[in-house]
């Protein structure tokens, strides 16, 4: 980040004074690096957020923070990690006036992601929807999202879903202080892709959250993905046996790297079987503590109805892991009992007869498709099939329930593609228009530029 040598823009805050920079162009103020929560570290490791320490002074906010620890994001085109990670970034045109403020929850199937770039990119946000943008790191992988287990597991209750408890600490900390940068706290709109989009579903029923935010938008991630307890303690459990640790005090002292290295073990690899019934993985755990019910539960009962709802999915949503991502972390269906199989854990009532109306689709769809071709392809009707499971008949449940509980919704479907029809409207690639960058894909087209505009303007 190149520090400009204009005035710099100063913020007061609940927890002292901060002293900014601008971004590159020049277009808005950046405050980087504000702790909203004390560093997650020693004996807070695997506890709930608590209140940062005020500062005397003024604070350097210059300096993007580090993502929170994870697997993977030190190599080339990564981003630096540290368990010490929360902190938020703050975006704004101008520190006064009441803008609109957007707060960015980033995805990364809670195990990966960071609130700055290359991830997060809130200067190009703010300056395509005219508001305050703010990003907050949050707590991946089993910092985030392990279900206390062990035979000191009771003492640990308050320690499940971390991750969703430092968004509410974000939350709690931009509705107290927004209004310095320049925003309106009466007007939070919190917006979120994948993971991000599945903690607002959570975020949505949380008596912890109510009140801090008043919009609501979902991109590619709504509600369904909540693991029941038992399955969330054993994937702990197994976490804890590969580290050596026999109980959560001794898990607490665990060396970071045993535990980051052991995560990704102990889940299931295929993206696919993850998120389906039975699944193994980091993320919302329905643990009687923090989630003490099903969000599914309280938004049907009216929880979100003063909340207006933008909620959607992308077209082609598993082409990323099909295509994107190594052959590990997509299974080929061996046969098609198999598929079938799948689609009868999904819910699926008639699944022999979804399997040939997506071969029908997937016949036409197809490139030099013959007619009455039988499409044989069990990668692509997987992928076909899980897109619709995993994100958008989800994202339909959750519309449905908003609107017959009263409250409005709105939904989408994204089907522009910025890597061409063979991987499609791919999970995630909304994100390319979202943060404008599509002259970084040499796609900065008028149909790619029409797009973007469409999606931020909606």
């Amino acid at each position: 980040m190149t520090t400009k040598p204009s005035a710099e823009p100063t913020a007061h805050t609940t927890h002292g004074i901060l002293r900014g920079t601008r971004t590159d162009d020049g277009t808005a103020a950046l405050f980087a690096g504000i702790p909203f929560a004390a560093p997650p570290i020693g004996p807070l490791r695997l506890r709930p957020p608590q209140l940062p320490t005020p500062w005397a002074g003024v604070r350097e906010a210059t300096e993007y923070p580090a993502g929170p620890a994870q697997r993977g994001a030190d190599g080339p085109g990564g981003w630096e990690t540290s368990e010490d990670c929360l902190y938020l970034n703050v975006w704004t045109p101008e520190l006064e006036g009441r803008r609109p403020v957007l707060v960015w929850i980033y995805g990364g199937g809670f195990e990966l992601g960071t609130a700055s770039p290359p991830t997060t990119d809130g200067a190009a946000l703010s300056r395509l929807t005219g508001a305050v943008v703010v990003a907050p790191n949050y707590r991946v992988g089993a910092l985030g999202w392990l279900h206390p287990a062990g035979p000191d597991a009771a003492e640990w209750t308050a320690g499940a879903n971390l991750g969703l408890q430092d968004q509410t600490a974000a939350l709690h900390w931009i509705h107290d202080n927004i209004a310095a940068f320049g925003g309106d706290p009466a007007n939070i709109t919190i917006a979120g892709h994948s993971a991000g989009a599945f903690s607002i579903g959570a975020l949505l029923a949380h008596p912890a959250a109510r009140g801090t935010f008043h919009k609501a938008i979902l991109h590619s991630g709504s509600i369904g993905r909540l693991y029941p307890p038992d399955i969330s303690a054993a994937i702990t459990e197994d976490l804890m046996k590969q580290v050596g640790a026999k109980t959560m005090t001794e898990l607490q002292s665990t060396p970071l790297p045993h535990i980051i290295e052991a995560q990704h073990t102990v889940i299931d690899q295929d993206f696919g079987a993850r998120n389906l019934p039975g699944g193994r993985a980091w993320g919302l755990v329905h643990d009687g503590t923090v989630i003490t019910e099903d969000p599914a539960t309280s938004i049907a009962a009216g929880a979100a109805t003063g909340i207006p709802l933008l909620i959607g999915a992308n077209r082609d949503e598993f082409r990323t892991f099909q295509y994107l991502y190594a052959s590990e972390h997509y299974q080929h269906p061996p046969d098609e009992r198999a598929l079938l199989a799948e689609m009868e854990l999904a819910g699926v009532q008639h699944p022999r007869d979804l399997l040939e109306a997506y071969r029908t689709h997937e016949a036409r769809d197809a490139p030099n498709a013959q007619p009455n071709n039988h499409y044989n392809n069990l990668s692509d009707l997987r992928t076909r099939f899980l897109s619709d499971a995993v994100y958008r008949r989800r994202a339909t449940h959750l519309a449905n329930l908003q609107t017959k509980a009263g409250g409005p919704a709105h939904t989408y479907l994204f089907a522009a593609e910025p890597l061409g029809p063979h991987y499609g409207a791919f999970h995630g690639c909304e994100r390319f228009y979202a943060f404008d960058q599509l002259a970084l894909l040499n796609i900065d087209t008028p149909e790619h530029r029409a797009a973007r505009d469409t999606l931020i303007g909606a």
